[in-house]
């Protein structure tokens, strides 16, 4: 999450002038499970950040570094990417 923040600020300055003010901010984290086509059930951590007075939110799925989820959501970066012959 400290990642994607810290990108959006260098790459946004209407992202970072929300952030300074306090606009955006965490609203809920939880663990969700997502049952994917390809790889089956994979347990994430979701967080939502939120801007007031808006209805923009940004959903982030993530999986802690070194885990079975963070090796799952790294096959899912090829997944699709390559073709099969016969």
């Amino acid at each position: 999450m400290q990642a994607l923040v810290a990108d959006l600020l260098r790459a946004s300055s209407r992202f970072a002038a929300l952030w300074e003010s306090h606009a955006v901010e965490p609203q809920a984290s939880s663990r969700k499970t997502i049952a994917h086509p390809e790889v089956g059930l994979v347990t994430l951590d979701c967080d939502v950040l939120t801007v007031a007075g808006a209805d923009l939110r940004i959903v982030v799925y993530t999986a802690e570094p070194g885990t079975a989820e963070a090796d799952t959501l790294a096959l899912l970066r090829v997944v699709g990417t390559q073709a099969f012959s016969s």
